[in-house]
């Protein structure tokens, strides 16, 4: 190293050097405030850097002020996977990335399963699954772990669920299995997982509550205030009772029914989906005609109380296809409802102007091979929010 370049290298470390004591220097909001607009993975260096620095981005007080303050800061998660060489594994490629398209952390992981389900949590975690085989993976860390096997099930099309309940601090993985199949239905069983912060994710055990699950059902759970819902409940293949939400309440591990909004306008071809906005659950329904998806927010669960909050016209979204599109809500975030509808970039529709905007184009990849008239998108995605939690791998 020339004289210079060591020059230039003592002035730009004491002129860090400075910079950090002044930043020590501040009262200890204002530390939290400047440190909270920085990447975890960027948190994780500057621990390392002195013990003043390690202790106060350890401190709980601290990691509650960015968990909360990340909400304003969403994260993109996008996978894609394809076949191993094992018929029985899928390579996926996870890339996390702001709002803007600037790439984060990749991971590229082998693990089992034909075709791998996303459950996003709607913070720091995300879980994938396929049948009884879960992984948890924190974007934020690179933390990848496998879960405890399920349950097994003769019959595999049940229902899993993940979420954070921010009461206690707690991540939940919920899985539905059945024991036994009868000409009368199925004895249909429920499992849960409880993860806390720092626990070896990897032996956490599974335990099945007491009641059993009165419904069959299928597809991704949704978490909202300690409560995982599914649509389409099916009591024992009876397709009449299409017109109903299951509720699994976390706290008395009991279930129970929700009926939709004004249920006759539904049938059993609908897609409808659940999502959850301002911390309300919401029912999504983009059958209408002429092309519109209506919103229906639960806003009393024990009046079981449906408002219509908003209906969105589909033909003012760049690139809608009432065949192909299905638009997804991720988000509400600054008086805007961010959608996913299977294009190469995220959509925001203003509220107040009612119209919508394009977000950055993202990296995504196509399926060129299907006989669809047009390309269908392969990769998927979820938000995500920046997380210390710890799935105690390191």
């Amino acid at each position: 190293m020339s004289s210079l370049s060591i020059k230039q290298s003592n002035v730009i470390y004491q002129s860090s050097k400075k910079q950090m004591q002044g930043i020590c220097n501040l009262p200890r909001d204002i530390k939290f405030d400047i440190l909270s607009r920085l990447l975890v993975k960027d948190l994780c260096k500057f621990r390392c850097v002195s013990k003043h620095w390690c202790n106060l981005i350890s401190n709980p007080t601290f990691l509650d002020f960015y968990q909360e303050k990340s909400r304003d800061n969403p994260q993109i998660l996008m996978m894609n996977d394809s076949k191993n060489d094992d018929n029985e594994q899928q390579l996926i490629h996870l890339t996390s990335m702001d709002l803007d398209g600037k790439v984060g952390n990749e991971l590229m992981k082998s693990i089992y399963g034909e075709y791998i389900d996303m459950l996003p949590s709607g913070h720091g975690l995300i879980c994938l699954f396929y049948e009884n085989h879960f992984y948890l993976y924190n974007p934020a860390t690179q933390e990848f772990v496998s879960l405890v096997e399920g349950s097994l099930s003769p019959c595999n099309d049940h229902g899993a669920g993940f979420g954070y309940v921010m009461s206690t601090k707690e991540y939940k993985v919920v899985h539905m299995f059945t024991q036994s199949e009868s000409s009368t239905g199925f004895n249909i069983r429920c499992e849960i997982l409880t993860l806390s912060n720092g626990d070896e994710a990897s032996s956490r055990p599974w335990r099945v509550i007491d009641q059993c699950c009165p419904y069959l059902v299928t597809g991704c759970a949704l978490l909202v205030n300690n409560v995982f819902y599914w649509t389409r409940a099916d009591k024992h293949g009876n397709s009449s009772d299409y017109d109903l939400i299951l509720a699994l309440d976390l706290e008395e591990e009991n279930f129970r029914t929700i009926r939709l909004p004004n249920p006759s306008s539904y049938d059993e071809e609908n897609y409808m989906f659940l999502v959850e906005l301002r911390g309300f659950l919401c029912l999504v329904d983009n059958f209408a005609i002429p092309p519109m998806m209506n919103i229906w927010m639960l806003k009393d669960a024990n009046n079981i109380t449906w408002v219509k909050e908003y209906s969105i016209r589909f033909d003012i979204l760049d690139g809608f296809d009432d065949v192909y599109t299905i638009v997804t809500p991720l988000l509400y975030h600054d008086e805007e409802i961010v959608v996913d509808s299977d294009q190469d970039s995220l959509h925001y529709y203003n509220l107040k102007k009612e119209s919508f905007r394009r977000g950055k184009r993202l990296n995504m990849q196509w399926d060129t091979n299907q006989t669809w008239e047009r390309p269908l998108r392969k990769t998927r995605l979820s938000l995500y929010t920046e997380s210390f939690f710890s799935l105690g791998s390191r």
